[in-house]
């Protein structure tokens, strides 16, 4: 059963959390029937992830953005399918991309079989994302389109950069505003298009997701290095021993005062052991876990700003109750 374990709206409204349980185990079955395939093999990836489990966080929000409109629309349900499809897709290529172990706490699709096997299983879950979205209509398959494009970017933009000690902040920002904000805007805007919001808020439920899915992110970048590895659910620093310098670790390269320290322990490739110790000593031991923070209040601040000016109601409160949660989470103010 589907649960919403998403803790920012947890005890928000409990008819608006009781609904959105329902929809969301409604969400669970058609995933479950949307990745069955003819081969066998097939069939058991695609659906390897999906039965890990998961927050569900993107078709939470389409769901709850559909409060804006009318939330018993049916499209919701398979709308929310169609972005979970399309997030678990990008979770198996970037497990090949980063030659990651595990996922969820347990062996990576690429681990236990291939990695042409997961690239393909990820091809197969846009493709049904797609399907899915085309009975929808073609303005939330053109919405999803563009959307994966804008993802794929973001991945590329991270490949390239990985290992780069000379990365901008701005072009870090822009990578995981492509990469993992864009997709959680879709979800807000796809909810109040499937529910009939308003014109005038569909571009406010968009850039709301924007900001959460900026400062959700971010949120995760302070988290990989102040959490515990139980809070995680893998170990600490994980993005730096893959070569993915995040918003602290570009801080401290940058203004730190130990970035000459630094840059020498990432100059020789990404870290590990001893290395990775010095280096995660060194982001924690200055100003920039308070720098990434700022930035994750700043995203914070915005999203509950646009939540305020959407119809008053439960939605709307969930929503201002949800961007406060993720700066709590990593000990940002606000």
């Amino acid at each position: 059963m589907a649960r919403l374990d998403f803790p920012g709206l947890e005890g928000t409204d409990a008819v608006l959390e009781s609904e959105i349980r329902i929809r969301l185990d409604d969400v669970e079955a058609a995933l479950a029937k949307a990745v069955l395939a003819d081969s066998e093999l097939l069939a058991q990836t695609s659906g390897y992830l999906l039965s890990a489990g998961g927050k569900r966080f993107r078709p939470m929000l389409v769901l709850l953005s559909g409060y804006f409109g009318d939330p018993a629309d049916q499209r919701l349900v398979p709308g929310s399918v169609a972005i979970e499809l399309t997030h678990l897709a990008t979770l198996y290529h970037d497990d090949v991309i980063d030659e990651a172990d595990s996922r969820r706490g347990i062996p990576s699709v690429n681990t236990r079989w291939t990695n042409t096997v997961a690239i393909l299983t990820g091809d197969y879950l846009f493709a049904r994302a797609s399907e899915i979205s085309s009975d929808l209509g073609t303005d939330v398959t053109r919405l999803l389109a563009r959307t994966i494009a804008t993802v794929c970017d973001g991945q590329v933009r991270e490949v390239s950069a990985a290992g780069r000690t000379d990365q901008t902040v701005e072009s870090y920002l822009g990578t995981i505003q492509r990469k993992t904000a864009s997709l959680i805007a879709t979800s807000c805007r796809l909810g109040g298009m499937l529910s009939g919001v308003p014109e005038g808020y569909l571009d406010t439920l968009e850039e709301y997701g924007d900001a959460v899915g900026m400062a959700f992110q971010l949120s995760d970048d302070v988290m990989d290095f102040v959490a515990t590895a139980e809070q995680l659910g893998k170990e600490p620093g994980i993005d730096m021993r893959e070569g993915v310098y995040t918003l602290p670790v570009l801080y401290a390269l940058t203004g730190g005062p130990r970035k000459e320290e630094l840059q020498s322990l990432l100059s020789m490739g990404a870290p590990d052991g001893r290395a990775l110790e010095r280096a995660l000593a060194v982001v924690l031991g200055d100003s920039a876990i308070d720098q990434a923070r700022e930035v994750v209040s700043e995203h914070v601040n915005r999203a509950r700003k646009l939540a305020a000016t959407l119809p008053e109601g439960p939605a709307a409160q969930a929503m201002g109750r949800l961007a406060t949660f993720l700066s709590t989470r990593c000990g940002a103010s606000g």
